[in-house]
């Protein structure tokens, strides 16, 4: 699913990285605390036992929307249709119009207008709707949980978090403690988990495995220029 933040673009780089650790370790439970649009976890092998925490409801929602309901998914949505869910509670359907109708694919950013190379309209919701059909097929053995990652009790598991960056573009969830994100990463590898980081920064006793510049913009204005950025892999 479209989701602000993505690590799609990377996952061909990191996700080796992180599987590698695991076979090594004898590890097959994969867990993500911070599941969003599932763009790493619906490249994790199906042979692991596959688990998706979010916070946010209308994620797990969006999520359940293209694993269960992918076919009732509509392929058109009017900017009135849109503006009506704003609102609403989650739901498999209305959640994933408010993330693949959504500028940037951030929920509730406001309707997504705009042109193709040859100056035509673009159907944003059809094209996220061509997308779902693609990954609904590789999340089915997917569990999504609407927890916190606070709430994510495992042993034994590759964890790979992939929270809210350090100075972007804010959740709807609210604000995010990383001081307390990054003590619970120390706390989990404790117990015998393997525990991966996407960010920019971190302390200085996880360690850089992976980096690379990409084009992002976490800015919560469209004005705001696209620019580039050091994107990290850090293991605790």
């Amino acid at each position: 699913m479209k989701y602000m933040g993505s690590k799609n673009r990377i996952a061909k780089h990191i996700l080796p990285i992180m599987l590698a650790e695991a076979e090594k370790n004898n590890i097959t439970t994969w867990v993500e605390p911070f599941v969003g649009g599932g763009n790493m976890i619906d490249k994790v092998p199906e042979s692991y036992t596959r688990i998706g925490y979010d916070l946010n409801p209308h994620t797990i929602a969006a999520m359940l929307g293209i694993r269960d309901f992918v076919e009732q998914l509509p392929n058109s949505v009017s900017e009135e249709e849109y503006r009506s869910l704003k609102g609403t509670d989650s739901h498999p359907i209305n959640s994933w119009v408010r993330y693949g109708g959504s500028f940037g694919g951030k929920f509730d950013n406001g309707y997504a207008r705009s042109k193709d190379s040859k100056g035509n309209d673009r159907n944003h919701v059809n094209e996220a709707r061509r997308n779902a059909l693609k990954q609904s097929p590789k999340i089915q053995s997917v569990e999504f949980i609407c927890k916190s990652y606070k709430d994510v009790k495992v042993e034994n598991a590759l964890i790979y978090c992939d929270p809210p960056y350090q100075g972007t573009s804010g959740y709807k969830t609210g604000a995010f403690l990383h001081s307390e994100f990054f003590q619970w990463c120390r706390d989990m590898k404790s117990k015998g988990n393997i525990v991966f980081v996407s960010e920019y920064n971190a302390p200085s006793d996880f360690e850089v495995v992976w980096q690379g510049e990409i084009k992002t913009n976490f800015s919560s204005q469209r004005k705001e220029a696209t620019h580039n950025a050091t994107e990290k892999l850090f293991k605790v």
